[in-house]
This record gives structure tokens, C-alpha cells and sequence, in this order.
């Protein structure tokens, strides 16, 4: 006898339950192999208990992976599932598939926070199932936004608006490429809880002395207002701001932050018309403080520090604006001081302080403070008369100043390009006007010399400049070809206020100036030629100065006068010395003739040929008659200085014939 085993079609794989607005359940399955054509139906159970009893349904279409368990009531309770399928004309059933569980969203008792739990729709989850869980809520209709995702069975929503309705689902997928749903819960739900206040983070003093305030929105999003405080005798509510994304406020009122430091909170209002609390952290205007100190030139600016900035204060940036120009940084420090030196007298100068806070995001600006920076009235001018070069060779700079004022002293300084200065001296005030520095460190004949002046005022401090003058630089050749001309080049002298109108030529013979001048050339003249030929008796030694005039018109009222360097030429000794005489003939007398000259160191010397001395004289004008002596030929020794002093000797040979 033989037994043959009978075939049968698997248990579906149950995945997914699905809860519908009215109630009903979906479930949908993974159909199992049936190569075979063994099935014959599906038999879904179905009950309000995990433990039974269960009702079923048949489905006999092979095809089909859902079905609708409609009246299931899976809005009000769970409902529990499975499956078995028979096969062979009924007479084979297989194992159950797994039971899954509707997911069923309970909400706990509350209008303003919604705590929603619910379950897995298997324990442990399907291999397949998605760990995630997704709850949703609809507001407007058919308008859902997603609240939460995550493997959480529970969820509180804290509601922000007043008097609005909500509803709620969760859903979570499956592998096979459906999702579960839980029910749809919903209703009127009210705003009960205060508005969230928000994060005030600033308050900045305007140009005007205004204050703004600014803050971060509440995080409460009905918020629907802004309640401004400021602490005047208590919390004073002084003004609301509409809108929960307006985060500025500008105070007009009084008292304003431009005579004191000012502090504000902020609190929030919603729809419900909850207010939060104000702000813990109030915030306090810097208020900046400016002293002047009336020597140094500097002023002194002292603030309070700020009230509560997010984060701590990182440190104060200080700002500053120079007669109604655009503020430019000055620096910045930690404390609650600063310096600014070296400020111009009659500037006005503008100074605000910006806090910047840790992470440096948010800034905050005290008041603007405004000063005009003055100084001791010094001097009204300081002027150079002359810069005029002496005969030993010196600079006199003569300068004038207006001793009216009180004033410390004066700095000279000098330059060899008119471009690069560098202080020479300094003088203390003196008595009069009228002040003089001489300058010995310099190279009259070689280079001009630039010169101004600083006055210091009372304070000591650095004032006016003068105007600038440059000396006159003289030079003189002598012309070879021409011993009996000197050429004079000189530059013009520059820096007075009346111009240049002439100048005067001065001439000194063998080193005495004759005090009148050799003549006066108009201005634009720089080259002068003088005949000496008239000194040629003279040993030769000439020297020059120029003397420039000042012109009509000075401001001050001044005329003035400034001479070059002395300048020196030297004429070229010329002696002619006859080769021979005859004493009883026309040429009676042998006498060399001699021009510029030393007569004071001249000396002439006869030889005959056995080396006896025949003649002497230290008188140009005197000459030799031959007397005593015999027709020959002689030899002469002539020794004189030249006009730079230098010794010459001149030989040579006489023929005497009687």
C-alpha cells in the first residue's frame, strides 16, 4: 500500500494596515507562490482582541493583495488581523500569517498641549517594516505638514494658535511598498500657554539721539505683538510693535540716550493675547562721555559699559568723524577709556563707540558726542624778513613775530632743496618782534639754503610756519683773455611777500668794500661784468657781494634788504720785462712794468755774469740806468706776490749797450 502527500498554497505575507476618515481598515499582503495552481481562497479573520474571538472573510482571487474590512471602526479601537489560504478545493489550509494590528492614535486629555501615543502595528516589527514613524497634521483642509519622523511611539504638539482645529495621523511604510496608517484624530484646540519671549539682543543710539532696539522674533508663532518697556522709575510700557517678524523699534521718547544711559525689556503678546514674561536680560544704551585737553591737543572719551549683550562684550570700537566727513575707525580696547591725540585747532570732531560682542555678530552704539578742538591763540605770523649771508661767511636769518600773543619759542628750520627740511634750532620767545638766528654751519659758496619758521604756542605745542626764504648764491670769474673783467652770476633770492625790486653790486678792492655800490641792476638781471681796469695797480684781489632789494607791497609793511655770499676774483699778474736798453740812446732807463701786482712784497735784482748784485729796487716805478757798469749781458731776478699771495720769481737776461 502507498500514500501520496497532499499539496498546499502558503500563508500570504500580511505588511500593512491601513485606517481610513471612516473607519475602515486596509490590509494588504504579499501574495505566495502557488506554481501549481493549487489555491482556492484567502480567509481573513479579524477582531477587537489580540486573543479572539476572530470573524473571517473570504477572498477568492489568487491576484488580489488588498482588501477593505469596511465597519471595522478603526477610528474608535484596534482591530487585529491575519490570513490563511486554502487550497486543493478547500480541503488544505495553511499556517496563519503573521497578525498585525491596526495602528490606532490616542490623544490624551488637553486644549493647548496635544501628547498623541500609539502602537507598532506588529511586535517586534516586521523585518520588512520601516522603523520610522511619520505624524502629520492637516491645517488648512488636505493641507498636511509633517510634525515628526522617528522611531518614537509618542509626540507632544504644543498648540500656538488660538481656537484652531487639527488633525492628526501616523503613518509608517513597509518594503513591500505600502504604508500603515493610523486613524485620523481631531478637534478645536486653544492656545492656553504664555507667548515664548524673545532673545533681546541689542539697543543702538542713533546720530539723533534716538535709541533702536533690536531682537529676535519669538519663537511662539502666533505672537502678534511686541510690548516695549523702558525703565523709567519701574518697568514703564511705552509703545507695542505689530507683527511677529518686526524686531525693531526706534524711541523718540524722553528721557533719550543722548543725555544718560537708557535701559529696555521686551515682552511678547499672542493671539490668545498670553503674554510671556519680559525679557529677563534687559539691555542699557552706552553713553559716551568727551573731554578735551586744552594743551595736549587730545581729547578724553570715557562711556558706561553696555547692559547684557548676548554673549559678553568682546571689546568697544571707537569712531570718529572730522568736520561732517565720514566716520573712520580709531581703535579699539576693552575698557571703558580712550585717547585721541593730535587734534587740529578749529576741527570739529564727532565720536561715537560701537560694542561688539563675543563671536562678534551683534553690535550696539552709544551716543554721538561732538567737540571743536581749539588751542592757545598764538602768534597771528611769523615771517622771515632775510635769510641774508654775512661777510664772515654766515647765514643771518632775520624773521619777525607777532608778540602780541603769547608764545613758547620758535623752531628754525633748513633745507639744501627747499623740499626736505630738518630743525636747526629753537629759540625762546623773546621782548620784541624782531628776532634774529645765526646760521654758522653752512657752505655759503658753495649751495643756496632754504629757511622757515614754527612758532609753539603757550602750550608748547607746534604752530603757523613762516613763509620760506632761500639766501643768494653768488659766483665770479675772472676772464683770462681779459684780465681787466670779473663776471658775477647769481641766482634770485626768493620768499618775500613784496617780490624782488633791484639789486645792489658791491665791490671790495685788496679786501675793503667801498660802501657804495658799483651800480644797481633791475630785477631779472643775474649776470654782471665789471671793468677793474682802473685798479691795475693794485695787487689784483677783488671780492663781490649782491644785495637783493625787496619790492612794494609787503603785507606786513615790511622792505627789506638780504646779501649773497662774498665772492672773490683774482686778476692775473701781467709783467712785461725788456731784453735790453741803452742808457745814452732813446730806452734810457731798463724798467720792468708790473699790473696787479702785491707792491708791498716787490723785489728786482741785476746780476753781472761773475754773480756780483748790480742792482736792487722794491719800487715798481724805479728803473735801472746801467751806471757804473759796462756794455754785457746781465741777469734778472724779479720777486712779488700775486693777489691770491702766492710768491713768483721771474729770470731772464738784459743786454746792456752804451
Amino acid at each position: 500500500m502507498s500514500t501520496r502527500a497532499v499539496s498546499q498554497v502558503g500563508p500570504p505575507s500580511l505588511r500593512c494596515t491601513s485606517v481610513n476618515a471612516a473607519g475602515n481598515v486596509t490590509l494588504t499582503w504579499v501574495i505566495p507562490p502557488d506554481p501549481s495552481g493549487l489555491f482556492t481562497s484567502y480567509v481573513i479573520y479579524s477582531s477587537q482582541s489580540q486573543t479572539g474571538p476572530y470573524t473571517s472573510t473570504v477572498v477568492n482571487t489568487y491576484t488580489q493583495n488588498t482588501y477593505t474590512h469596511v465597519g471595522a471602526n478603526g477610528n474608535t479601537q484596534f482591530r487585529y488581523y491575519y490570513i490563511q489560504t486554502t487550497s486543493s478545493g478547500g480541503s488544505s489550509v495553511s499556517s496563519s500569517s503573521d497578525t498585525l494590528q491596526s495602528i490606532f492614535l490616542s490623544r490624551g486629555a488637553s486644549t493647548s498641549l496635544v501628547a498623541y501615543t500609539w502602537n507598532k502595528t506588529h511586535t517586534p516589527l516586521l523585518p520588512s517594516a520601516s522603523t520610522t514613524f511619520t505624524l502629520s497634521r492637516e491645517n488648512p483642509p488636505t493641507v498636511w505638514t509633517q510634525l515628526y519622523a522617528g522611531p518614537n511611539l509618542k509626540y507632544t504638539d504644543i498648540i500656538s494658535v488660538c481656537n484652531i482645529y487639527y488633525n492628526y495621523k501616523i503613518q509608517t511604510d513597509d518594503a513591500a511598498g505600502c504604508t500603515s496608517q493610523s486613524n485620523i484624530d481631531g478637534g478645536l484646540f486653544q492656545d492656553q500657554w504664555p507667548a515664548t519671549a524673545p532673545i533681546f539682543d541689542s539697543v543702538s543710539v542713533n546720530a539723533n539721539g534716538s535709541a533702536t532696539l533690536g531682537w529676535e522674533p519669538s519663537t511662539s508663532p502666533d505672537a502678534v505683538r511686541y510690548v516695549i518697556y523702558k525703565v523709567i522709575g519701574g518697568n514703564t510700557a511705552i509703545d507695542t510693535v505689530n507683527g511677529r517678524f518686526n524686531t525693531t523699534y526706534t524711541d523718540i521718547t524722553v528721557p533719550r540716550p543722548d543725555i544718560g544711559p537708557q535701559t529696555y525689556l521686551i515682552a511678547v503678546l499672542d493671539s490668545c493675547k498670553n503674554i510671556s514674561i519680559i525679557s529677563p536680560k534687559p539691555q542699557t544704551t552706552i553713553f559716551l562721555s568727551v573731554g578735551y585737553d586744552f594743551c595736549a591737543r587730545t581729547s578724553k572719551l570715557s562711556w558706561t559699559r553696555y547692559g547684557n549683550l548676548p554673549n559678553g562684550e568682546l571689546k568697544y570700537n571707537i569712531y570718529c568723524s572730522i568736520n561732517g566727513g565720514a566716520a573712520s575707525f580709531l581703535g579699539s580696547t576693552p575698557s571703558t577709556t580712550f585717547s585721541h591725540p593730535s587734534l587740529n585747532p578749529g576741527d570739529t570732531y564727532c565720536y561715537f563707540v560701537k560694542v561688539v560682542n563675543i563671536g562678534e555678530g551683534i553690535t550696539a552704539n552709544s551716543n554721538v558726542k561732538c567737540l571743536v578742538a581749539t588751542a592757545p591763540q598764538g602768534p597771528a605770523y611769523v615771517y622771515i624778513r632775510s635769510a641774508s649771508v654775512t661777510l664772515d661767511k654766515t647765514v643771518s636769518v632775520t624773521y619777525a613775530i607777532d608778540n602780541s600773543r603769547a608764545y613758547k619759542g620758535a623752531a628754525i628750520f633748513k633745507s639744501k632743496d627747499g623740499i626736505a627740511f630738518n630743525q636747526i634750532s629753537y629759540q625762546a620767545s623773546g621782548s620784541t618782534t624782531l628776532q634774529t638766528y645765526v646760521d654758522k654751519d653752512v657752505s655759503v659758496t658753495e649751495k643756496n639754503y632754504y629757511y622757515k619758521v614754527q612758532i609753539y604756542d603757550s602750550c608748547g605745542n607746534p604752530g603757523k610756519f613762516s613763509n620760506v626764504s632761500k639766501t643768494v648764491l653768488l659766483h665770479v670769474s675772472n676772464d683770462n683773455k681779459n684780465i681787466f673783467y670779473n663776471t658775477l652770476t647769481w641766482d634770485d633770492y626768493s620768499g618775500w611777500s613784496g617780490g624782488i625790486e633791484s639789486y645792489n653790486i658791491y665791490r671790495a678792492v685788496n679786501g675793503v668794500f667801498d660802501p657804495a655800490p658799483v651800480t644797481n641792476v633791475p630785477y631779472g638781471t643775474r649776470v654782471y661784468v665789471d671793468d677793474v681796469e682802473e685798479f691795475v695797480s693794485d695787487r689784483g684781489k677783488f671780492s663781490y657781494y649782491v644785495q637783493a632789494i625787496e619790492g612794494p607791497g609787503n603785507i606786513y609793511g615790511y622792505k627789506d634788504m638780504a646779501q649773497s655770499n662774498p665772492a672773490d676774483a683774482y686778476a692775473e699778474v701781467s709783467v712785461f720785462v725788456p731784453n735790453s736798453f741803452c742808457p745814452n740812446g732813446l730806452n734810457k732807463i731798463w724798467l720792468p712794468v708790473a699790473q696787479f701786482v702785491e707792491k708791498t712784497d716787490y723785489n728786482v735784482s741785476v746780476f753781472d755774469r761773475w754773480g756780483s748784485k748790480v742792482f736792487q729796487t722794491i719800487i715798481d716805478t724805479e728803473g735801472w740806468d746801467g751806471h757804473g757798469v759796462k756794455d754785457d749781458v746781465y741777469v734778472y731776478l724779479i720777486e712779488y706776490k700775486n693777489a691770491r699771495g702766492e710768491f713768483i720769481q721771474l729770470k731772464g737776461y738784459i743786454t746792456l749797450i752804451k
